[in-house]
């Protein structure tokens, strides 16, 4: 490992493995625990919770951070990230996938924002629900109820993340949204389609556009026939050529995915990725802005 690289990676759904098949947030056999994270610096980390139960997955990993503070702190605001890494702590960021999590609910989305500290939800996971369609199955756009969700989400201060909308879904919230909105953990379209929630290029660029960003996944069903390490730098490099500088960053939905990409057992792998695309000649401060800079700037623009 490398301590000289800077990691904030957008998605992961650790706590949520935690909780169903126990373990500890500091050493686990998971792709990813604070242990090992504490090799990158700054660092900083999105736990998604997913899948149901979320009072107690947020409890738990607010009771792991607490167990474990000489590692890492809990954080709410973007600013927080600095002083985590002015310790030299990782800092841990809340986020929901799936707003039926929260019963598609703004108070109950209100109350997870000032009470819990969650700053990005997903309007849908792998199903519609009442606010809009999702990629994997009937692929509607907002509904009214959707279209009040994202205006209050902003107003709240809480960032939209549309990694697994649908394309009406995502071109709605596009259409009216007021502050930048990211897909957390989604690749490029042009480069593997077969994964319907991959972006096409007129999505990527209006991510772009919004001051917004996409996430590079780690899913070798996202990243084509071959996934290993080069298809990986293959789709960040595609969106860099589609002016993604400062909108492309990590989102490596680790513990969410049943394999990883050849070369990359878990966290832990992530510096050979910076590694391979230093060796492709991109400059050192865009990688740090694609490892971790990108990401935090997007937050401080959206919340």
């Amino acid at each position: 490992m490398r301590a000289d690289v800077p990691y904030f990676d957008a998605h992961c759904d650790t706590i949520s493995v935690l909780f169903d098949q126990g373990g500890s947030l500091r050493e686990n056999q998971f792709h990813l625990d604070l242990a090992r994270m504490s090799a990158y610096g700054p660092a900083a980390q999105f736990f998604a919770v997913w899948g149901g139960h979320y009072r107690e997955k947020a409890a738990l990993l607010k009771a792991e951070l607490s167990k474990n503070a000489d590692l890492a702190m809990f954080c709410k605001t973007p600013d927080c990230a600095g002083l985590a890494a002015r310790q030299a702590k990782l800092a841990a960021f809340l986020s929901v996938e799936g707003a039926e999590q929260l019963d598609c609910s703004v108070p109950k989305l209100r109350a997870a924002h000032d009470e819990d500290g969650v700053i990005m939800i997903n309007l849908c996971w792998n199903h519609d629900n009442i606010l809009c369609g999702s990629a994997m199955d009937g692929g509607g756009g907002l509904t009214e109820e959707g279209r009040g969700f994202v205006r209050a989400a902003q107003e709240i201060g809480v960032v939209i993340d549309l990694s697994h909308a649908s394309e009406k879904t995502f071109w709605d919230v596009i259409g009216m949204t007021s502050r930048p909105v990211v897909a957390s953990h989604s690749n490029a379209a042009a480069l593997f389609s077969v994964s319907p929630r991959n972006l096409t290029d007129a999505q990527f660029v209006a991510l772009v556009k919004c001051g917004g960003g996409a996430g590079l996944n780690l899913c070798p069903g996202f990243l084509g026939e071959n996934p290993g390490i080069e298809a990986c730098v293959a789709h960040i490099e595609h969106f860099l050529a589609l002016g993604g500088e400062k909108s492309v960053f990590i989102g490596a939905d680790l513990d969410g995915i049943d394999q990883t990409p050849r070369g990359v057992s878990g966290v832990q792998d992530m510096y050979k990725l910076f590694d391979a695309l230093l060796r492709r000649n991109h400059s050192e401060g865009l990688i740090r802005d694609i490892f971790y800079y990108n990401l935090l700037g997007i937050l401080e623009r959206a919340v």
